[in-house]
């Protein structure tokens, strides 16, 4: 386990996603044959994530990741564990299977409005959907109005709370300027901003003025998806079993988000839906999920954009390491 092999290791596991596309794993070599997987606390996001629920699932993306990566680099693994904010994966001479490289580069999030999807499209995104027991899909035109519409108003009711604002706006790269634009965060280009819309979310995002905005009724049009969400192909519910480590649940949602991708999709996570109690039971109700499972996210899936996928921001592999 050379520096360089872990270093190799984690900058393709790192490709996984995360939430605020914090990147809060780190890889850490273990004298036992293991690789170790950490959360780094100063990417975690005490304000919108204070039981690291999405930080676990985003390390259990990377552990996934980091599987597939040891792959293609001829290794395997006998097995891994987690507990808490970290987790460890004993590694093993047989090397499982090899998923081609550009694919989990073509894997985005896509915030921008889908263009119009085929027939064969809609059925390809049914079929990938029936094959699993851990996703439940809607194409109904009704339903995707109804979702975008508990997704507004979730997203409103989350915004007004200041500190989870300035939160955002910390991970936000709202100008070309900014030293981590290309390097973690959330870019304009990733968020599907102009120049102008990036300049003022700056503003508008602030105190007083959101407040102000608020106040004369203009708050939810600034943060509403509407006019995005209702181009998706379909609304996708992903859910796991109660009670399941997030680390596990990360990594079947990276394997899930793999495969939209080999079919042609990409996709944004609605993540409110799942974090707002009002807008969680709305959506159970709806995809009439059972009581055993967990609401993890709904994705708004459509038609992969090609060209139009700004480049992912990533950090620098040596940033990503633990000196054993």
């Amino acid at each position: 386990m050379t520096p360089d092999f872990l270093e190799r290791i984690a900058e393709e596991a790192n490709l996984a996603p995360s939430a605020h596309n914090t990147q809060p794993t780190r890889w850490q070599a273990d004298g036992d044959n293991a690789i170790l997987l950490s959360l780094e606390p100063s990417r975690l996001l005490p304000i919108g994530d204070p039981e690291n629920k999405d930080a676990r699932l985003s390390g259990g993306a990377a552990l996934y990741g980091t599987i597939l990566a040891l792959a293609r680099n001829g290794m395997g693994t006998s097995g891994w564990e987690a507990d808490g904010d970290r987790a460890r994966i004993q590694l093993s001479s047989d090397a499982g299977p090899v998923l081609p490289a550009e694919l989990l580069n073509k894997r985005t999030t896509f915030r921008a409005g889908f263009e119009a999807p085929s027939i064969d499209a809609r059925k390809a995104l049914e079929e990938i959907c029936a094959s699993r027991d851990d996703t439940a899909l809607t194409q109904a035109k009704d339903q995707i109005e109804a979702l975008s519409e508990w997704n507004d108003q979730a997203s409103l009711a989350i915004m007004r709370a200041p500190d989870f604002r300035r939160e955002l706006l910390d991970w936000m790269r709202l100008s070309r300027s900014n030293p981590h634009w290309d390097t973690d965060g959330l870019s304009a280009d990733a968020l599907a901003m102009s120049g102008l819309e990036a300049r003022a979310a700056g503003l508008v995002l602030r105190r007083p003025m959101f407040e102000l905005i608020d106040r004369i009724g203009f708050a939810k049009a600034v943060v509403s998806e509407h006019s995005k969400t209702v181009t998706a192909t379909g609304l996708v519910a992903f859910h796991r079993p109660q009670g399941e480590d997030r680390w596990t649940s990360g990594g079947r949602f990276y394997d899930f988000w793999i495969a939209l991708t080999q079919a042609g999709f990409a996709a944004w996570p609605m993540a409110v839906l799942a974090d707002n109690a009002a807008a969680r039971q709305e959506v159970v109700r709806l995809y009439r999920l059972p009581d055993n499972r967990d609401l993890t996210t709904v994705l708004r899936v459509g038609p992969h954009p090609g060209n139009r996928q700004p480049p992912k921001a990533r950090l620098a592999a040596r940033q990503l390491l633990i000196e054993a």
